[in-house]
């Protein structure tokens, strides 16, 4: 169980649907799960942990109790799974990290990227010296209780063989950071198609696609994936156009549903990324802008473009 798995695609093919399938329903106790998702402003601090003011109870020498501020490390979220892992070493532990790449993710890491390397049996090959990690995760084991804590801290992290760490990304065109070949290689990349039709498509996504539009006769899958040939035919003044794509979900159910939450969502989208730079391709007037767009659509009883 205990690997480095990166799922990867464009947006709304199924990533996250993907790591529930296959990895989250594998963990029955909720306690052994943590997700996290990455931004621009997400550090190694809060994904780790750091030492900060905390207000705690104290016993003064009469007896009372008053509330004082201490300084004390206060676990990230992979600080947490870690301790978790250890204290339930017979149980499947998952790391969920949404949108890998809209963080620094070398830099979140931090040392930490060295334990992604791993042994056959899942353990990490190489240890790290953090002291407030090892504090947190290995002091409370019931075989540390006599130990010094002291001795404690300068025992070697490792990630334990039942922690799995399962990240998802967007694919590269729209990345807010880029990773290196460094950190990219300790990850076993995944790619998530973005189909519409096939054999392998389950019930769930069949009935999707053949949805229809609101206001159309046609379908979420006709129109998605002549939407999608077009965009990668026409010349809109940009490289790769696989991250623009519309995706299997990129519209839900609800979406579907509803005329004004297709326009805003889909329709927007088109205008103001997908075809920015090449608006005519894909709208027959362009003049007016997005709004009369999304009204003319909100107000139709036929084709949505």
């Amino acid at each position: 169980f205990a690997e480095n798995i990166l799922f990867y695609g464009v947006p709304g093919c199924g990533k996250s649907y993907s790591v529930e399938q296959r990895y989250e329903s594998q963990v029955t106790n909720n306690q052994c799960k943590v997700r996290v998702v990455f931004h621009p402003d997400y550090t190694y601090s809060d994904f780790v942990g750091q030492v900060m003011p905390v207000l705690e109870k104290v016993t003064k020498s009469d007896g009372t109790e008053e509330e004082k501020l201490q300084y004390k490390f206060v676990p990230g979220p992979f600080t947490r799974i870690l301790e978790v892992a250890y204290a339930n070493h017979q149980e499947k532990c998952l790391l969920i990290i949404e949108e890998l790449n809209r963080g620094n993710a070398p830099a979140i890491f931090g040392e930490i990227f060295q334990l992604l390397d791993r042994k056959d049996n899942g353990e990490s090959k190489y240890g790290i010296y953090n002291a407030d990690i090892a504090k947190y995760a290995y002091g409370g084991l019931p075989k540390n209780q006599e130990i010094a804590i002291d001795v404690i801290a300068n025992t070697p992290i490792k990630l334990p063989s039942n922690l799995t760490i399962v990240a998802t990304m967007n694919t590269s065109d729209q990345n807010v950071f880029t990773m290196d070949t460094a950190f990219q290689r300790r990850w076993q990349m995944k790619h998530i198609p973005n189909r519409f039709t096939g054999e392998s498509l389950d019930e769930k996504t069949i009935n999707h696609v053949a949805k229809h539009l609101p206001n159309s006769e046609i379908s979420w899958g006709a129109f998605a994936q002549t939407v999608n040939k077009k965009m990668h035919t026409a010349n809109l003044g940009f490289g790769g156009t696989e991250d623009k794509s519309l995706g299997v979900y990129f519209a839900t159910d609800n979406d579907l549903d509803d005329a004004e939450r297709f326009a805003e969502k889909v329709l927007k989208y088109l205008w103001d990324d997908a075809f920015k730079l090449g608006r005519k391709e894909l709208f027959n007037d362009c003049s007016q802008g997005l709004s009369a767009v999304i009204e003319a659509y909100e107000d139709a009883n036929g084709d949505p473009l």
